[in-house]
């Protein structure tokens, strides 16, 4: 099995530079257009399902591609991104400006994180047993897409490559890039395999 993890397009929270974490206000003109070239990637037979997290950001991003292959959604909250507790709401330049300490801290190692953000442990954990509940619900021959946030995607660039937190603070997750896991011959999780991440389809 194949699971291809897909960033959402640009938000209008990314356009404006602005800590988004469980907040939402949908995708960008840009990222709009963003999600329909990247529809034009797949053709039919691609894929055998489509998963989101339930923001709008990942289910605007998917629905391009769900209505060329006509394939369903199907819904998965705990596909979101972290929650990022007060910071949510605040560019990313007042962050730094009002938590210089935390910010800092955060971008030298990814795992450390202020008590209101959702621990990198949980956010992990989250990402990973709806990758295990994917993978007990399909055959070894699928290939599913699941559209989500950059952070959680981090979650798994981090397990599957075995990084440090000072290496992983040095990835950034692009809008609509492409990593793919393979999990074969068995469906076992921790067997996954990282073929590549970051891959970028759309000009």
């Amino acid at each position: 099995m194949e699971i291809l993890l897909i960033r959402h397009g640009q938000s209008n929270g990314n356009s404006k530079n602005i800590v988004q974490g469980t907040q939402d206000e949908g995708l960008s003109e840009l990222g709009k257009e963003q999600a329909n070239k990247l529809s034009e990637y797949f053709n039919v037979n691609d894929l055998s399902a489509i998963y989101s997290s339930n923001l709008g950001r990942a289910i605007q991003t998917a629905e391009p591609t769900a209505k060329k292959l006509n394939l369903n959604i199907k819904i998965n909250p705990d596909l979101q991104e972290a929650g990022f507790g007060i910071w949510e709401g605040l560019t990313y330049e007042g962050v730094r400006e009002q938590f210089p300490v935390e910010y800092s801290a955060w971008h030298k190692n990814y795992y450390i994180r202020p008590p209101w953000f959702e621990s990198f442990e949980l956010h992990q954990k989250r990402i990973r047993k709806s990758i295990e509940t994917i993978l007990s619900n399909h055959s070894i021959d699928d290939k599913i897409a699941v559209f989500t946030h950059g952070g959680s995607i981090k979650t798994q660039v981090g397990f599957f490559m075995a990084l440090s937190g000072e290496d992983l603070a040095q990835f950034t997750i692009k809008n609509c890039s492409l990593t793919l896991v393979k999990f074969n011959p068995t469906t076992s999780y921790i067997h996954g395999k990282l073929l590549y991440y970051n891959k970028d389809v759309i000009s």
